[in-house]
């Protein structure tokens, strides 16, 4: 583990390289625009670096698929959250064109308060009196992250879900409420339209709602985390959505999983 300077200043150099990000053509304020195939898309890791090792193990030395899209929730839960920055920074500063971290729920503590929110304590733990630093570079880098990429003509990938309204706008300067849409939402097999969620923030989404929005954007998939899936991966809406849950162990899930675009 790294010294707190030291993660500090990883954090630091990370938020500079998705600052960076902005004067690329690729991305429109909070939204990436990807084309090159094919694409890994990595589920909640949850502070599950077990389950992050296995992924990254799997995938070292397969040619071709090199470029991943996190989808959020890095840390709480799970009991290796420090290791599990370490690692995806140190990803994202090796290849910043090639990973990309989006924002969950659980990066956007400033936004709505979630539980549980354990990443404090481990860096008290690690850290001693130095935690707050750390934690405060952590908040600012969170503020950085983009919260979509759309893939042209195949895919939009985010953390959560979406709504009737949600628009490209949306997706590149989000308000405060289409921000809470996008981190907080789940697919419902069983109404059409929205409903209020009982998470407490967001909204449950029908079908019609996914067909509406996903042909608006000209994409056939909505690929998203936030929802913890037996075998880690769960098709809805007539598989046009796809549920990808990346930390199997934290969960004690019978599988955890990775999606793969091509």
């Amino acid at each position: 583990m790294r010294k707190s300077e030291e993660l500090k200043q990883l954090i630091n150099q990370t938020k500079e390289v998705i600052l960076n990000e902005e004067s690329k053509k690729f991305r429109t304020g909070r939204l990436l625009k990807i084309k090159d195939l094919p694409i890994v898309v990595v589920g909640d890791i949850h502070g599950d670096y077990r389950s992050l090792d296995t992924i990254t193990k799997e995938l070292e030395g397969e040619v071709g698929l090199d470029r991943i899209v996190f989808l959020g929730d890095y840390a709480d839960r799970g009991p290796s959250p420090l290791d599990v920055y370490e690692k995806i920074l140190e990803m994202k500063c090796s290849c910043p064109d090639e990973v990309f971290l989006l924002k969950g729920n659980h990066e956007a503590a400033d936004l709505i308060e979630f539980y549980p929110h354990d990443l404090p304590w481990h860096l008290k733990d690690a850290y001693g009196e130095a935690w707050r630093e750390v934690y405060q570079s952590l908040m600012d880098l969170h503020k950085t992250l983009p919260v979509a990429v759309i893939i042209e003509g195949r895919a939009l990938l985010l953390h959560g879900g979406i709504s009737p309204e949600l628009t490209l706008k949306g997706l590149e300067d989000p308000t405060e409420g289409e921000l809470e849409i996008i981190l907080w939402s789940d697919p419902s097999e069983s109404l059409m339209g929205v409903a209020p969620s009982n998470r407490g923030a967001g909204v449950l989404f029908g079908p019609d709602v996914s067909f509406k929005v996903l042909d608006k954007f000209g994409v056939k998939y909505l690929v998203r985390g936030h929802s913890p899936v037996k075998n880690g991966y769960r098709w809805d809406h007539a598989g046009r959505v796809l549920t990808v849950f990346s930390a199997k162990y934290v969960y004690g899930l019978e599988k955890g999983a990775y999606a793969l675009i091509h």
